[in-house]
């Protein structure tokens, strides 16, 4: 069923996309903000400690048992019911186009040699916290790149990993609500809240975030993506965002983040023969041809994904 839910999903969201001002993304964002106002302005800091906590155990626990009671009464009465229910579930959280179609806008933008249409294109995409007026067409596919990578997580795998967990649908909706008010919450300016959800998104995804790194790993340049997940994490300060873009980019070739300071010969050799560990960058600087293959690279674990649930799910129906 899984599978399936998930196959149906995709398919419906290629020709009706789900995009960050669907109603199904607006009321995530008045629950989100109504929860905050009950439980912020405590302190100085917005909400106190507990409310913080508080709120994350309101804003994400009440839907998520909300759609999992309805899972589990579907299942037991009417299986077809259930099975309708996992796709609109997976159909309104999965999220390709949430970050694809602005990818496009920028891609094409590079394509067609335009780059001030390029950075007008970034700037929307980013919002206010990036001033893209000055950025050269290196810097511009790079910071595209890495919103994709992380996008195509959070909107794609993540999705698919908590899919698969026996919440079902309810998984989802638990991964992506934490994920939005992690965001969400730290954009209003409330401290306890914001540190709050992304601790709380933290543990959900730590786990995620790692097989989505592996995935990289196998469908890309497995050499170069295990090399920069071990010693180029540091160039990122989000601990679970460094992963899967230290091997996003070790995948695909390529230099992504900010440029590592590398020690000269002399002091390379000091090192060494101190017996600490000498890192440097890797791949190319990244060009049109890489977010082509940034486009290949996502599509090819999306297959990987759905081989392994076929397969799953064939060996399920045999068993």
């Amino acid at each position: 069923m899984t599978f399936f839910s998930i196959l149906f999903a995709l398919i419906a969201e290629q020709y009706r996309p789900v995009t960050a001002n669907h109603w199904i993304a607006r009321i995530s964002i008045r629950w989100l903000d109504w929860v905050a106002s009950e439980f912020g302005g405590k302190t100085e800091q917005g909400a106190s400690p507990v409310g913080a906590r508080m709120a994350c155990l309101v804003a994400f626990i009440l839907p998520t048992f909300l759609v999992f009671a309805l899972y589990v009464v579907f299942m037991v009465t009417y299986p077809i019911l259930g099975f309708l229910w996992n796709i609109l579930i997976a159909y309104l959280f999965f999220g390709f186009r949430q970050f694809s179609h602005s990818f496009t806008a920028v891609h094409e933008a590079i394509t067609n040699h335009d780059l001030p249409a390029a950075r007008l294109a970034l700037s929307a995409w980013y919002g206010p916290e990036l001033d893209a007026s000055n950025l050269t067409e290196a810097e511009v596919i790079s910071l595209a790149l890495e919103r994709a990578i992380i996008g195509s997580h959070r909107h794609v795998f993540g999705v698919l990993f908590w899919f698969m967990m026996p919440m079902g649908p309810a998984g989802v909706v638990l991964y992506r609500l934490a994920d939005t008010a992690a965001q969400r919450w730290s954009e209003k300016g409330d401290f306890n809240l914001s540190e709050s959800a992304r601790h709380f998104f933290f543990v959900l995804d730590w786990i995620p975030s790692r097989i989505t790194a592996m995935g990289f790993a196998i469908v890309g340049n497995f050499e170069g993506a295990v090399y920069a997940w071990r010693h180029l994490t540091q160039k990122w300060s989000d601990s679970l965002s460094a992963v899967i873009l230290a091997a996003g980019s070790g995948a695909l070739g390529v230099r992504l983040g900010e440029p590592m300071s590398e020690p000269d010969s002399d002091e390379a050799l000091r090192m060494a023969e101190a017996g600490e560990p000498v890192f440097y960058e890797v791949g190319l600087e990244p060009n049109e041809r890489t977010m082509r293959s940034a486009i290949g690279l996502v599509w090819r674990l999306v297959i990987a994904w759905m081989a392994l649930l076929l397969m799953l799910t064939t060996a399920l129906w045999l068993g």
